[in-house]
């Protein structure tokens, strides 16, 4: 029988946890958000300064734009994953078959725009809920369930498609080929933006409500300015060129469910809760297993959406296609703040960091250096990143 002292110290432990971790942690991860701005304009210069000017030319930031779109997708889920301290490896595998779906429903069985995006959806899903059983429901780690999908996934790709690429039916095409009008595309940045900032003073007010102190410029200010500064170079690239490309409004869409579910909503606090103290979460009555499940199940339909984004961009379904997607989609979630111990991260800060691995990737491209050397950015960035991880908590990996 349990004790009455025991009782009161589990619900302590919980409280404790809630009133003084929680609320500081997210005030950290939001401060990352400028200065993670700062260093992507001056990378932006660099490249711009590097590349003779092609850099910031308006055709090859809509390439770029492409680019982004499928890891910045990943990531805003990846950011879900992480949170919790779980982790997904199976990326570039899962995204290739989901395209390698998408072109089989669209040629092989002749099916037209809206059933292939359902189809490839509910692929998508499935491997995820697949996910959710392993690791909520038979308590196997997510490193090796999604290290073992990352495998099997590869492998039934090539097995379905006789290691031949695929290519799709040309209606899929206008998911990449798509764009908003350019006035279109100002007020929907603009909207985005606005909605941004009013959700920041209303998190500001429920904090004051709630006795924490904090202050208008660090909650409201910084946060506001920072995104509204990359919003009017976006709003500026879109207006001169062709609009905002649809995968670009997707990302929007994706990042502004992401951003909600996490910071707005109980679902959200309780991820965090799991990550920072997982005993405490669990003390205080959070369904972690039914968590685990919804955040994998999420992050099934964001392989399928992916892999729609990738058959239309490509206009082929190659079964190999995407290796080492999951390292950019993890280096970019650590570097914009996202801690691979669990408790920390922002959608924001993660799609930024995204942004800023694909114009390294991009800029490199552009000066003709070779693919090893984006692999050997990419490891030393993560590196750097996860260091900067651990020195922020003020301890090593596992203290």
């Amino acid at each position: 029988m349990t004790s009455t002292k025991t009782v009161t110290d589990r619900g302590a432990l919980a409280k404790g946890f809630q009133l003084r971790e929680l609320p500081a942690a997210m005030s950290q991860d939001r401060l990352r958000l400028l200065p993670l701005i700062i260093v992507l304009l001056i990378v932006w210069m660099v490249l711009q300064y590097l590349t003779g000017g092609l850099f910031l030319s308006a055709r090859n930031l809509t390439n770029l734009s492409g680019q982004v779109a499928i890891t910045a997708v990943l990531t805003a889920g990846a950011v879900l994953v992480m949170i919790p301290g779980y982790i997904d490896l199976s990326l570039g595998a899962t995204v290739a078959a989901a395209a390698v779906v998408a072109a089989i429903a669209g040629t092989n069985y002749e099916l037209s725009l809206w059933p292939t995006i359902v189809i490839t959806l509910a692929f998508g899903l499935l491997i995820g809920l697949w996910h959710a059983f392993w690791v909520a429901w038979m308590k196997v780690p997510s490193f090796i369930v999604t290290l073992g999908s990352l495998l099997a996934i590869r492998g039934l790709s090539l097995v379905i498609t006789n290691a031949e690429t695929i290519s799709p039916n040309p209606d899929i095409l206008v998911i990449s080929d798509a764009s908003l009008s350019p006035m279109l595309s100002i007020v929907v940045l603009f909207a985005f933006w606005l909605a941004f900032a009013l959700l920041q003073v209303r998190e500001w007010r429920a904090r004051q409500a709630a006795g924490i102190r904090s202050s208008f410029g660090a909650v409201v200010g910084l946060p506001a300015a920072s995104v509204g500064i990359f919003t009017l170079g976006v709003m500026i690239m879109a207006a001169s060129y062709r609009g905002l490309p649809l995968p670009v409004v997707l990302v929007l869409a994706v990042v502004a469910l992401a951003g909600w579910f996490l910071r707005f909503t109980a679902f959200g606090r309780r991820l965090y809760a799991i990550g920072g103290n997982r005993q405490a979460a669990l003390l205080a009555g959070i369904n972690i297993r039914m968590q685990a499940s919804l955040v994998f199940a999420f992050m099934g339909l964001l392989y399928g959406l992916a892999g729609l984004v990738l058959v239309a961009r490509l206009d082929s379904a190659p079964p190999g296609a995407m290796q080492g997607l999951e390292l950019n989609v993890i280096a970019a979630a650590v570097i914009g703040g996202t801690s691979l111990m669990g408790g920390r991260g922002t959608v924001a800060g993660a799609v930024i960091g995204a942004i800023l691995m694909e114009s390294l990737s991009n800029g490199m491209s552009l000066m003709n250096l070779p693919s090893a050397y984006q692999s050997i950015t990419v490891g030393l960035v993560l590196l750097f990143a996860v260091y900067a991880d651990l020195r922020s908590r003020g301890g090593r990996f596992g203290d």
